[in-house]
């Protein structure tokens, strides 16, 4: 008995359930369901969708029974050249894939690799009898086994789900993943900005054809790399989000770091200030700003602030449109790339990406964010750079300069002790102060200014003025 049944007409809540019925005798009935997940065995895979070559999906097989049952996946025919079924844990004298059988199929479950001129793949057993003993009660119903597909060339891949009380020849269901081009342009597991540099360097390019497809720019396989090829490309934009497993974190190495005297990245306050003084429990916007001297300035940047100490302070890094953080770089910028979450070095930190169409990004905010002071102490905030690039789609690696928060307790009257300050500077005598030493005054008032909330509480903007211009006359 064949039944077949084509993967649109089974899905359930956006992912796919096939279920077949276990004819192991009329009182045992039971249902098998194959369920598709992205590899982080989590999140549901819709397989109505397409899936890009190079992505790994996993699929588990369930059961609602305790059964003896025997059934394999398999692709077939030419099949086999667009994708592949991987085990997991493969023992080499038992010739079980260990790591792919749960607890729930039983005791002696087992999973075997079969290859022939025709098919591959895997049978699975959830009890398999070592001397004729029926007795054993260890499977119990929930998910049984565990496969992974991998998406290797583009077209659709077809996949049998067998059940060998049914059919040994023909699959009993069978699922079809739409393997589509890759927009892992750069070949790194990673579609991010060294993969839109790539893009980019083809873009308006016509007479693309097989097997190179203008590096593989010409996403839509029509000739030419235009909008069409732009839509697709951010569809998987910074996939693989949830492609590595749990034990498998999407951590970037940090760069080899030939630092560029000509651009810099920089955290400041809103006075462009990088040394402030706030009160603890208080929260402060702050910027990443960029200044460059280059003819060929930064056009796409992926970068990370993160906090020296995160007892004393947090960052918002709320994803968007919940979160306070904003991207901020102009002219031109597609928003797209626009990203901002937890930095990958820690949940604390922030990630801040852009890029700007065929123009460089003007000096001044990249970015801002809000932190908030948690504790009385020093607080630095650091920047990691990721990638950038100009505008000639090379790398660069700006000179990165952080931020320190003095964070102080509105109510230990640490800034009573200004004037102590101010003693030194003129001294305890009476004397004629250089010109220098008044530039270095007046410089100190004005940062005291922006610095200190109770300065700001106590006097008015004028008030202050007045006050530092009466110190410029002192002589």
């Amino acid at each position: 008995m064949r039944i077949f049944t084509s993967m649109q007409e089974v899905t359930v809540k956006g992912f796919l359930t096939l279920t077949l019925v276990l004819g192991i005798a009329p009182i045992a009935l039971g249902q098998i369901s194959l369920n598709v997940y992205d590899a982080d065995e989590i999140t549901p895979f819709d397989c109505n969708g397409h899936t890009m070559v190079g992505t790994r999906l996993t699929l588990i097989v369930s059961s609602d029974s305790n059964d003896y049952w025997s059934g394999g996946l398999f692709i077939t025919g030419q099949d086999r050249a667009l994708g592949t079924l991987g085990g997991r844990d493969y023992d080499p004298n038992t010739r079980d894939w260990t790591g792919s059988h749960f607890e729930d199929a039983g005791d002696l479950a087992k999973v075997t690799e079969w290859r022939d001129s025709f098919i591959w793949g895997f049978d699975f057993y959830t009890f398999y009898p070592v001397n004729g003993n029926s007795e054993d009660n260890s499977t119990v119903p929930g998910d049984w086994f565990i496969i992974d597909y991998y998406a290797d060339e583009v077209g659709e891949c077809n996949v049998g789900l067998y059940g060998y009380n049914i059919s040994w020849d023909e699959p009993n269901y069978c699922i079809t993943f739409h393997n589509v081009p890759t927009r892992d342009l750069y070949s790194d597991e990673v579609v991010d900005f060294h993969d839109f540099a790539v893009f980019s360097s083809r873009w308006g390019d016509i007479g693309c054809v097989d097997p190179n497809w203008c590096n593989g720019a010409d996403l839509d396989r029509d000739g030419d790399v235009d909008n069409s090829d732009l839509g697709l490309f951010i569809d998987y934009w910074l996939w693989p989000a949830s492609n590595n497993g749990p034990d498998e974190p999407d951590i970037p190495d940090e760069p080899n770091y030939p630092e560029d005297p000509n651009i810099t990245y920089s955290i400041v306050d809103a006075y462009g200030l990088d040394e402030i003084t706030i009160d603890v429990n208080s929260t402060i916007t702050l910027y990443v700003d960029i200044a460059s001297s280059n003819d060929n300035d930064v056009w796409a940047f992926d970068i990370e602030v993160n906090i020296s100490d995160t007892n004393l302070g947090l960052i918002d890094n709320t994803e968007y449109p919940d979160g306070t953080a904003q991207i901020l770089a102009e002219p031109n910028r597609i928003e797209f790339a626009d990203y901002w979450g937890p930095g990958s070095e820690q949940e604390e930190g922030i990630r801040l990406s852009a890029v700007t169409w065929d123009s460089a990004i003007a000096d001044g905010h990249l970015a801002s964010f809000v932190f908030t002071s948690e504790g009385q102490g020093d607080v630095i905030l650091e920047l990691i750079n990721w990638v950038s690039f100009n505008t000639d789609s090379r790398e660069v690696f700006p000179r990165l300069e952080s931020i320190v928060i003095h964070q102080v307790d509105p109510n230990s009257q640490q800034m009573m002790g200004m004037g102590g300050e101010m003693d030194e500077m003129l001294g305890t005598e009476e004397t004629e102060l250089s010109e220098s030493q008044i530039d270095d005054l007046v410089n100190w008032l004005e940062r005291l200014w922006n610095q200190e909330k109770e300065i700001r509480d106590a006097f008015s903007k004028t008030e202050w003025n007045e006050f530092i211009n009466n110190v410029e006359n002192l002589n």
